[in-house]
């Protein structure tokens, strides 16, 4: 009696094995189809991860590795463990631990003292920012500037340009250029100009441009300009003096660099272009003839690019009557007018 249970039990257990396996090779088959019929001429065969998922579980459910046909069994070992390992791998969800970031408001105000005010510390932001009742440690302030910096938004020290900039109400510039005449004679012109309104403080004519004709004309500078000022020029031997001497601050700029006078120079270039190269010189009297009404008009009346189309003495925009011109140089230039009722 007990060796015939032990025979059904065998032989229940092989049309159950055998039933199971029958059933997972034909669910296997249509897998392998499918995968089949998506393959394109030409191209490899392509397996997503849903058939990964599908194969590892069939094989670790039915063990049809052996049975695959599009790939090898060890591919399917490989899949099934990586499958156990995602499953027993536990991703932490909601929010982070730890102090809550900085609002971004505060940070670009962070940045904006920092670059308002480049000599400020981290210790003197802290304290600008506890006028404004917001508290930050000094590491997370220090942090945030790093990041700044990091990311090439943190405005350099200060340059050559900011210094012109910050100082331009105090700051001239002097230079000189040549005139030639048809009749082959030079006369050289120096001129002041001033880095805040583009103004020709002075202009002076001569045929010698040596250090005691600068001179004079320093000392007349000196005298028509209260405050401190600071004159820009070159290396030239002319202008080698003792400034202090007048009251003023020289500044040389570097050798081969006409950029750092680069106010003066564009004087020169427009004083050529819009005067004097329409003309044939003849005489000392022409040149100054020219460059006084071009030098009042410079100053009066013609807008500059430099300080936004407006003009350097505070030209007021006239709204009312109606517009007439004015000749400026024979005719060369034009200034336009509205002529009150």
């Amino acid at each position: 009696m007990l060796g015939f249970l032990v025979f059904l039990f065998k032989l229940f257990f092989c049309l159950f094995y055998s039933k199971r396996h029958l059933v997972a090779e034909n669910v296997l088959l249509r897998k392998e189809l499918e995968i089949l019929k998506r393959k394109n001429s030409g191209k490899r065969i392509s397996i997503r991860v849903s058939d990964r998922i599908f194969f590892a579980i069939l094989n670790k459910a039915a063990g049809i590795r052996d049975r695959i046909s599009i790939v090898k069994p060890e591919t399917v070992l490989k899949w099934q463990r990586m499958l156990i390992k995602h499953f027993w791998t536990f991703w932490k969800h909601g929010r982070k631990r730890g102090r809550r970031p900085v609002a971004r408001g505060i940070q670009d105000l962070i940045l904006c003292m920092k670059n308002e005010n480049n000599s400020w510390g981290v210790k003197r932001i802290q304290g600008e920012l506890m006028k404004l009742n917001i508290v930050l440690d000094s590491k997370t302030i220090w942090n945030i500037l790093h990041k700044f910096r990091h990311q090439g938004k943190i405005k350099a020290g200060l340059t050559w340009k900011t210094f012109l900039e910050m100082q331009a109400a105090s700051i001239f510039a002097m230079d000189f250029f040549t005139v030639d005449t048809i009749f082959n004679r030079r006369y050289y012109v120096l001129f002041i100009i001033s880095h805040w309104s583009r103004e020709i403080i002075r202009f002076a004519i001569t045929e010698n441009p040596i250090r005691e004709f600068v001179r004079q004309q320093l000392i007349i500078f000196e005298s028509e300009i209260m405050g401190t000022k600071y004159l820009i020029h070159d290396n030239a031997t002319q202008f080698r003096m003792r400034y202090f001497d007048y009251g003023i601050h020289g500044i040389a700029i570097s050798v081969g660099a006409p950029d750092m006078n680069a106010i003066a120079e564009r004087f020169i270039g427009s004083v050529r272009r819009e005067a004097l190269d329409h003309f044939l010189i003849i005489s000392r009297n022409q040149i100054m003839a020219i460059l006084t009404e071009y030098i009042e008009y410079y100053n009066t009346k013609r807008p500059h690019q430099g300080l936004k189309q407006h003009v350097p003495q505070n030209y007021s925009p006239q709204e009312v009557g109606e517009i007439e011109r004015e000749s400026v140089l024979s005719g060369l230039h034009h200034h336009y007018f509205r002529k009150a009722a």
